[in-house]
Parts: structure tokens; sequence; C-alpha cells
């Protein structure tokens, strides 16, 4: 992606950061205008996004897991030079990908809060086609400490409900670990954004069915706006 955007390793470090920088920014004025207090994850999106080919919707990369860990490694050391409030994992097409992180985490970073969002095809299946409640079996024999949410994003609003309803029941009732959500608009990738005709949700129902799905913690995903923000917002306040 470096050389997709024309950056050497340092500038891209430094843009990592004050993405940090404006996001606290950001909390920090909205805290003093609202009264509430608010939270910095910093995004660290799946290999395959770094690729920048589409491959964070298909997974299945072939390459090492010790790769992995280097490269999501070196992103969560360059992170938390900025101290955000946690890590978010997003759109993690692959298995082997989700243990590596859950890994790392644990065994280097085990002070950091951080939550996992997955990438699925169905509601059982990751994207690259292994099976969801492979996923929460492995967390519950490792036991993350750190670790604050799993869920799912940038799928179909649909999709959410049963995603969440089947990780929640393969963590099992005494876990302490959050769900989330954060679907896309309803618009659908095909090497690029494509708009349905009267398939894409408004953002009324849209924030209905983010609701609906049950997830500790919502939001919304790629093309949403500030509509789709609004309407969830009104539905939650």
């Amino acid at each position: 992606m470096m050389e997709e955007f024309h950056v050497d390793r340092p500038q891209a470090e430094q843009y990592i950061r004050i993405g940090v920088r404006l996001a606290k920014q950001a909390v920090r004025e909205y805290s003093r205008r609202s009264g509430r207090e608010a939270f910095v994850a910093a995004s660290l999106g799946s290999y395959g996004a770094t690729l920048a080919d589409g491959s964070e919707y298909r997974g299945n990369y072939g390459v090492p897991c010790e790769q992995l860990e280097r490269i999501h490694s070196e992103r969560v050391r360059c992170t938390l030079l900025e101290s955000p409030d946690m890590v978010a994992f997003e759109t993690i097409p692959d298995a082997e990908e989700v243990k590596t992180i859950l890994r790392l985490m644990e065994t280097k970073f085990s002070d950091t809060p951080f939550w996992v969002s997955l990438q699925c095809r169905s509601e059982s299946q990751l994207a690259d086609g292994s099976n969801l409640d492979e996923i929460s079996a492995y967390i519950n024999e490792l036991t993350p400490s750190s670790m604050v949410a799993l869920g799912v994003n940038c799928v179909q609003p649909e999709l959410v409900r049963p995603v969440v309803e089947r990780i929640r029941s393969g963590l099992g009732s005494s876990t302490q670990i959050l769900t989330i959500c954060y679907p896309n608009s309803g618009e659908v990738w095909e090497e690029g954004w494509r708009h349905v005709a009267g398939e894409t949700p408004s953002p009324e129902v849209w924030s209905n069915i983010v609701v609906q799905s049950g997830a500790d913690i919502v939001g919304g995903c790629c093309r949403t706006t500030t509509s789709h923000i609004r309407s969830l917002r009104e539905l939650l306040y």
C-alpha cells in the first residue's frame, strides 16, 4: 500500500500517528461540548487491506503466521506511541490471522485493551470460509486478558444479528467480552462499491437493523454517512 500511495515507511508511520492525534483532539472537543466521556480506538485493519486489492474481503493470504505477526506487531507499536485508549483490529477475514492477533496481544501487548471485528461471508463463516465457532472456541481457550469485544464489520446490515448471536452463544454466558457490530451501508463490493437499486436501506431502516442486532457496541462502516450515525444515535439516546 505504501507503493500505491507513493509514501515511504517513516511517512506511513507518521500518518498512523497523526490519525490517532486527530482522533484524540476530536474526542477532547466532543467531551468538552457534550459533557460525555468518549474514547479513541486506533483502527488497524487486516493484512489484506495493506494489499489494496480487496483481500480483506477474501482472506486466504497464503503467507506464514510469522509474517502476519510481524506486520501487526509493527503497527501496534507505532500506534501505541500516541497512547490511544484501545486498539481495533477491523475487517479481519482470515481465521489464522485472527488467532495470530490474539496470540500477539496476549504475549506482547497484554495491557492494551483491544477488539477484533471480523469480515464474514455468512452467519457461520468468516470470509475465508473458516467456521465462526472456531474463533469463539479459540478465545475461550486462550482467555485473552485485555480483549474488550469480538464482532463483525463491513458486512451487509442483515448479517449482523445472526453473527452477533452466534458469537455470543459461542463465547458463553460467563464471558466478559462484549459484542460489537458496524455494518456497511448495504451497498455491494465488486472491485468497487456498487449501489443496488431498491436493496440499500435508508439510514432509518439501517439503524433499526443495527440496534436490533443486540450488540453491545454499534456503529457504521464503509459508505455509511453522518445521516446513518445520526439516526443510530437518536435510537440509542
